[in-house]
């Protein structure tokens, strides 16, 4: 198993932001906000644990992953405020990995898309831009579930090689 610090250099999210180059402050919010995209529907699917791992991987000491698993464990994770120190694009990419994480169980509930209307207010986004991510994550989910039947639909086909 590799150590902690050596992983953690390799880690991005999807948008390619790279957590561990963020403030120890930045990293601390953008680990409440995953944090709180996984337990948005109130349970921890596990599609998600490797997000919840990832979040706290990056977290700037011991007492703050203590802390976040417990906050995770009562579901009872604090409220944020605005992201400090962004630029857009940090706060783009930022709710783009959030949709991510809150879609990886391929579902997307009232309470998942709440959070991401919570969490866009705090990115600075209007209603409009935070439904295009929500549609966009949504399509995702569609074609996940698509891909999941192709696989399906696949295996079962007796195999048919030409030379």
């Amino acid at each position: 198993m590799m150590p902690a610090y050596e992983h953690n250099m390799e880690f991005q999210l999807t948008s390619g932001l790279q957590p561990q180059l963020l403030e120890d402050e930045q990293k601390l919010w953008l680990a409440n906000a995953i944090c709180g995209a996984i337990t948005a529907d109130g349970s921890v699917a596990p599609e998600e644990l490797e997000y919840l791992e990832r979040a706290l991987s990056f977290l700037p000491s011991q007492a703050d992953v203590v802390k976040m698993m417990q906050a995770v464990k009562d579901q009872n994770l604090p409220q944020l405020e605005r992201f400090p120190g962004a630029t857009r694009e940090l706060e783009v990419k930022i709710f783009i990995d959030l949709a991510t994480v809150i879609s990886v169980d391929n579902v997307l509930g009232a309470n998942e898309i709440d959070y991401l209307l919570y969490i866009g207010r705090k990115l600075g986004f209007g209603r409009e831009f935070v439904r295009v991510v929500i549609r966009w994550s949504s399509e995702g989910i569609v074609w996940k579930r698509k891909m999941l039947h192709l696989i399906d639909a696949g295996s079962s086909l007796e195999a048919e090689y030409s030379d």
